[in-house]
């Protein structure tokens, strides 16, 4: 599992107008910069924007991401001071949150310092930050909280925009559990079957998650599973300890594991009821969990 991108932020001028280019097309040699002033409005944070491309339109309110996108986000600052040598010192940050308030990149900061001398007087700072989406992150409501802050007129503005995630949300647990087990016909399939029959040879789609596990230094997390099949009378056909083993760390800590497989029936499968059984363990909160489902081969 990659961590998530940091936030890349840098700040571009909209240059001035053809008119104005030409009026200062020959200028004085050695021309003082523009007078000290103090801003001529409140600082302010104007025009913020989400997009799915770099300086793209922006998208739609409805419109929602999937775990693992990118989006753009960025905003102008209006109302700045311009200092006696014509300097602009401002301080930037950005982060990012998901529906219950956790942090899914590391807050950043960015300091602009530059000297205006002949550029357009309407200059206008502008902000930009790329945000990668964690591959596994809950369906909802995402904020943005921005802000900026003028080192030389001690002003601050700040704003807040909401973008929504799609996908699926599992059920926190303060203990180790293994939810929704069940089976499906297809990889595609979105609903698990709810009377999953199969016929000898068939192929069993199983899904399920675990949550619950307790997170190490940086989010780390250590979590396997165990994968056994009973046949109709509780005996054993088949097993497999550590069918699959997640250890990972990033900055966002990681909600759940997915569980995703698919095991093929023997052609001489007999009739009857079978059972599913998922044993999931958390290395870090040395904890165990089981749950199992039954299906049948007709």
């Amino acid at each position: 599992m990659r961590a998530p991108a940091a936030f890349v932020l840098f700040v571009a001028a909209l240059f001035p107008a053809a008119s104005d280019l030409a009026a200062q097309a020959s200028p004085k040699k050695n021309a003082p910069p523009p007078a000290a002033s103090a801003p001529a409005s409140p600082l302010k944070a104007a025009r913020p924007v989400i997009s799915q491309f770099e300086d793209g339109q922006p998208v739609d309110p409805s419109q929602a991401f999937l775990p693992g996108e990118t989006l753009f986000f960025s905003f102008l600052v209006d109302g700045y001071k311009l200092g006696s040598t014509g300097q602009v010192k401002l301080t930037a940050h950005f982060e990012a949150r998901d529906p219950k308030g956790v942090l899914i990149t590391p807050r950043d900061e960015e300091v602009i310092g530059t000297t205006l001398s002949q550029e357009d007087r309407q200059w206008r700072p502008k902000f930009r930050a790329q945000i990668q989406l964690p591959s596994i992150a809950p369906a909802g409501a995402y904020k943005i909280r921005y802000d900026a802050a003028d080192q030389q007129s001690g002003q601050n503005t700040s704003g807040e925009v909401i973008f929504h995630v799609s996908g699926r949300t599992v059920e926190p647990s303060p203990a180790l559990v293994v939810r929704s087990l069940g089976f499906y016909r297809t990889q595609d399939d979105v609903a698990a079957l709810k009377m999953p029959a199969f016929r000898a040879g068939d192929l069993v789609w199983v899904r399920c998650d675990i949550t619950g596990y307790k997170y190490g230094e940086q989010n780390s997390i250590d979590v396997s599973y165990d994968v056994a099949v009973l046949a109709p009378g509780g005996k054993q056909l088949f097993s497999q300890e550590n069918a699959a083993v997640e250890k990972s760390q990033a900055f966002y800590p990681q909600p759940w594991v997915p569980v995703d497989f698919n095991i093929t029936l023997q052609p001489d499968t007999a009739p009857g009821a079978y059972a599913m059984v998922i044993t999931a363990h958390d290395g870090q909160g040395n904890q165990t969990a089981e749950s199992r489902a039954e299906f049948r081969v007709e």
